[in-house]
């Protein structure tokens, strides 16, 4: 009976205060969020505030809350009842010690509840250090993992707990939280527990961001590639990808795709762990965003992934972590596209299509009696131009891939499953031919190249050929100043 009524204290406890204030208060950012494992696992992350725990509890779905346990130093958490209230009930800790008894093994309960099926995060730091600095690991991961071989590890890098609350700040400060989460792994129970731990410390610090550029850096924009259109899910990301590796034989690429950052360097193409810029950005809003999908309710992909990727390529606008993006899709023209569909299909004012550019760039204001009709019908513009979400930078070289809607229907068939009743091919085709409408508006206030591509026999390789070829020549040609990327700044 007392470890149900401590599990009701937990769920209330998160639902009414962590959560809130983890989610809305400070905003909290997670990049591959989806890697967390479904089953027991031990979370390791950098440690520099008090709300580091709290945040990473937030990795896991609320349901599994009363099987993931923050481990706490006994001697500290245990120092008076309203802190045993707050740690060991309120936050499902589980305490260790810290300078056991002669003969003790402190991490017996850890081994306990991972053998029952539970998660733990743990801090191998052993306490909070100084904001910035990620000091050497303690043993007592690598005995851990060296005790339950077959162990996933989750290495996770936080960025931003230290200003809000680092050791030492008495009142927390609201500042945007980034976790950073990598690949789940275990680690070879032959090697000895220090060698354990410094693997362990390496893997965390390679999801750090790069350092801050110095004070009066001139920036370097990277050459950006869009690859849009309307054709087979498959096919746009077979493509991506050719042209992400071949681009990044040349110099540094970064892909960006929903939930998927690519890095390309030399011969090598991986999913990008760490040295990705931090994306700034409100992240109630951003929250908001992920209960749309692109042109409507459920259509097209998550725009909360859209806005994320957005904000990824904004940060990547310096230059210092790539000379090339790729994105598969493009925020602009594919908000304006769906947006200026549904118009053709009667749901949009007819006045409206006019001002989309200029509402997505911030420009102009969507009166106020208008706001109902762009949340019923196009909700994701009105979300950019009340929140200001996201600013999306226009591409250096925009494909357009077209596909006859037959073949397109063909490919959603395979998946099974009803067609859904958008998916006909008078609606896809009215819809490809929208995005060359707007591509080519585009073009028309943002200085650009726009490629546009009938796909009817050719391969990912043959495709990604022509759109290399088309990257080359663009810079070549010269790269667009900031002000001809950014639609806002551009002549309306």
């Amino acid at each position: 009976m007392k470890r149900f009524f401590q599990i009701i204290g937990l769920y209330l406890f998160h639902a009414l205060f962590v959560r809130p204030v983890v989610f809305f208060v400070v905003g909290t950012r997670y990049r591959r969020r989806h890697l967390v494992p479904g089953g027991p696992c031990i979370v390791v992350a950098n440690h520099n505030s008090h709300l580091d725990a709290g945040v990473l509890m937030t990795l896991f779905p609320f349901w599994r809350l009363h099987r993931v346990h923050p481990v706490a130093a006994a001697d500290y958490f245990g120092e008076t009842m309203f802190m045993r209230l707050v740690a060991m009930t309120l936050m499902n800790a589980m305490p260790i010690a810290r300078t056991p008894a002669p003969g003790e093994d402190p991490l017996a309960p850890i081994k306990q509840a991972i053998a029952r099926g539970d998660s733990m995060i743990f801090f191998p730091e052993g306490s909070r250090g100084k904001a910035g600095v990620v000091s050497p690991f303690r043993t007592g991961i690598g005995r851990l993992v060296k005790d339950c071989p077959g162990l996933l590890v989750l290495p996770v890098f936080m960025s931003g707990p230290e200003r809000i609350w680092a050791r030492g700040q008495t009142v927390p400060v609201p500042v945007n939280i980034h976790a950073n989460v990598g690949r789940p792994r275990s680690y070879d129970p032959a090697l000895e527990a220090r060698q354990i731990a410094e693997q362990v410390r390496e893997d965390v610090l390679a999801l750090a961001p790069p350092p801050p550029a110095p004070p009066g850096r001139k920036s370097d924009p990277p050459l950006r590639v869009s690859i849009c259109g309307v054709v087979g899910r498959e096919l746009r990301r077979d493509v991506f990808m050719e042209v992400t590796r071949r681009l990044g034989r040349l110099q540094p690429t970064v892909g960006l795709a929903d939930r998927l950052v690519m890095r390309a360097e030399g011969d090598l193409l991986n999913e990008a762990g760490g040295g990705i810029p931090l994306a700034y950005g409100r992240a109630w809003p951003t929250f908001l965003a992920g209960l749309f999908r692109t042109g409507g309710w459920f259509k097209g992909s998550s725009f909360g992934d859209m806005i994320e990727r957005t904000h990824l390529s904004e940060a990547l606008g310096d230059g210092r972590s790539c000379r090339y993006v790729v994105e598969e899709g493009n925020a602009l023209l594919d908000v304006l596209s769906w947006a200026k569909a549904d118009f053709y299909q009667g749901r949009m004012d007819e006045k409206e299509p006019q001002h989309l550019l200029r509402y997505i760039s911030g420009k102009k204001r969507i009166p106020p009696g208008n706001w109902w009709t762009f949340i019923r019908k196009a909700p994701e513009v009105w979300l950019i131009n009340l929140f200001h979400l996201a600013r999306p930078p226009a591409p250096d070289l925009l494909v357009l891939l077209r596909q006859q809607p037959e073949q397109i229907l063909a490919g959603l068939r395979t998946r099974g499953g009803e067609l859904r009743g958008f998916e006909n091919p008078a609606f896809l085709a009215e819809l490809q031919d929208t995005f060359g409408e707007v591509a080519q508006a585009l073009r028309g206030r943002v200085r650009m190249k726009v490629l546009d591509m009938t796909v009817e026999s050719q391969g990912p390789e043959e495709i990604a050929s022509r759109i290399l070829e088309e990257a080359l020549a663009v810079q070549a040609a010269g790269e667009p100043s900031e002000q001809d990327r950014d639609p806002e700044m551009a002549n309306p």
